[in-house]
Protein backbone atom coordinates (compact mmCIF):
# COMPACT_ATOMS: atom_id res chain seq x y z
CA UNK A 1 0.00 0.00 0.00
CA UNK A 2 1.41 3.39 -0.98
CA UNK A 3 0.25 6.74 0.28
CA UNK A 4 0.72 10.19 -1.21
CA UNK A 5 0.75 11.38 -4.79
CA UNK A 6 4.03 13.29 -4.86
CA UNK A 7 7.52 11.87 -4.74
CA UNK A 8 6.45 8.26 -4.34
CA UNK A 9 6.70 6.96 -7.90
CA UNK A 10 8.57 3.75 -7.06
CA UNK A 11 6.30 2.99 -4.11
CA UNK A 12 3.11 3.63 -6.07
CA UNK A 13 4.26 1.48 -9.00
CA UNK A 14 4.99 -1.51 -6.79
CA UNK A 15 1.97 -1.16 -4.49
CA UNK A 16 -1.34 -2.99 -4.88
CA UNK A 17 -3.24 0.04 -3.57
CA UNK A 18 -2.32 3.71 -3.88
CA UNK A 19 -4.06 6.30 -1.71
CA UNK A 20 -3.55 9.70 -3.26
CA UNK A 21 -4.30 11.85 -0.23
CA UNK A 22 -2.14 11.89 2.86
CA UNK A 23 -4.99 10.85 5.13
CA UNK A 24 -4.72 7.63 7.13
CA UNK A 25 -8.52 7.31 7.38
CA UNK A 26 -8.54 6.50 3.67
CA UNK A 27 -6.81 3.20 4.48
CA UNK A 28 -9.78 2.04 6.53
CA UNK A 29 -12.14 3.11 3.76
CA UNK A 30 -10.05 1.22 1.15
CA UNK A 31 -10.15 -1.94 3.27
CA UNK A 32 -13.94 -1.72 3.65
CA UNK A 33 -14.42 -1.12 -0.08
CA UNK A 34 -12.15 -4.06 -0.87
CA UNK A 35 -14.05 -6.39 1.45
CA UNK A 36 -17.39 -5.29 0.01
CA UNK A 37 -16.09 -5.90 -3.52
CA UNK A 38 -14.97 -9.41 -2.63
CA UNK A 39 -18.37 -10.11 -1.04
CA UNK A 40 -20.21 -8.99 -4.17
CA UNK A 41 -17.90 -11.11 -6.36
CA UNK A 42 -18.49 -14.19 -4.20
CA UNK A 43 -22.24 -13.58 -4.31
CA UNK A 44 -22.12 -13.34 -8.12
CA UNK A 45 -20.25 -16.65 -8.30
CA UNK A 46 -22.76 -18.30 -5.97
CA UNK A 47 -25.74 -16.99 -7.95
CA UNK A 48 -24.21 -18.22 -11.21
CA UNK A 49 -23.49 -21.68 -9.83
CA UNK A 50 -26.94 -21.95 -8.23
CA UNK A 51 -28.77 -20.96 -11.41
CA UNK A 52 -26.61 -23.35 -13.46
CA UNK A 53 -27.41 -26.21 -11.09
CA UNK A 54 -31.13 -25.47 -11.27
CA UNK A 55 -31.16 -25.43 -15.07
CA UNK A 56 -28.90 -28.53 -15.30
CA UNK A 57 -31.28 -30.41 -12.99
CA UNK A 58 -34.24 -29.43 -15.15
CA UNK A 59 -32.35 -30.46 -18.30
CA UNK A 60 -31.26 -33.76 -16.76
CA UNK A 61 -34.88 -34.90 -16.57
CA UNK A 62 -35.46 -34.07 -20.25
CA UNK A 63 -37.71 -31.09 -19.59
CA UNK A 64 -35.46 -28.66 -21.42
CA UNK A 65 -34.46 -28.88 -25.09
CA UNK A 66 -30.76 -28.40 -25.85
CA UNK A 67 -31.20 -25.03 -27.58
CA UNK A 68 -33.20 -23.68 -24.65
CA UNK A 69 -30.52 -24.98 -22.29
CA UNK A 70 -27.87 -23.09 -24.27
CA UNK A 71 -29.88 -19.89 -24.07
CA UNK A 72 -30.47 -20.41 -20.36
CA UNK A 73 -26.70 -20.67 -19.86
CA UNK A 74 -26.35 -17.28 -21.56
CA UNK A 75 -29.02 -15.91 -19.22
CA UNK A 76 -27.11 -17.30 -16.24
CA UNK A 77 -23.93 -15.62 -17.47
CA UNK A 78 -25.66 -12.27 -17.93
CA UNK A 79 -27.27 -12.48 -14.48
CA UNK A 80 -23.92 -13.28 -12.86
CA UNK A 81 -22.22 -10.38 -14.68
CA UNK A 82 -24.97 -7.94 -13.74
CA UNK A 83 -24.78 -9.15 -10.14
CA UNK A 84 -21.02 -8.55 -10.10
CA UNK A 85 -21.51 -5.05 -11.52
CA UNK A 86 -23.18 -4.11 -8.24
CA UNK A 87 -19.66 -3.60 -6.92
CA UNK A 88 -19.15 -0.67 -9.28
CA UNK A 89 -22.14 1.28 -7.97
CA UNK A 90 -19.99 3.02 -5.41
CA UNK A 91 -22.29 2.31 -2.50
CA UNK A 92 -21.42 4.33 0.60
CA UNK A 93 -20.06 1.53 2.76
CA UNK A 94 -18.69 3.73 5.54
CA UNK A 95 -21.05 6.67 6.10
CA UNK A 96 -18.85 8.31 8.70
CA UNK A 97 -16.00 8.58 6.18
CA UNK A 98 -17.79 10.74 3.64
CA UNK A 99 -15.66 12.80 1.30
CA UNK A 100 -16.91 16.00 2.91
CA UNK A 101 -15.36 14.96 6.22
CA UNK A 102 -11.92 14.63 4.59
CA UNK A 103 -11.83 18.31 3.65
CA UNK A 104 -11.04 21.00 6.12
CA UNK A 105 -14.12 22.91 7.21
CA UNK A 106 -14.63 26.24 5.50
CA UNK A 107 -14.75 29.33 7.65
CA UNK A 108 -17.85 31.33 6.94
CA UNK A 109 -18.86 34.59 8.43
CA UNK A 110 -22.52 35.16 9.08
CA UNK A 111 -23.95 38.65 9.21
CA UNK A 112 -25.19 39.76 12.60
CA UNK A 113 -28.83 40.63 12.79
Amino acid sequence: MAMGARGATAASESADVVILRDDISRVAHAVVVGRETVNVALQAIAVGILLSLVFMTIAAFGNLPAIVGAWMQEVVDVVAILWALRASRGKEVVPELKASSWKSPAVTSQPKV
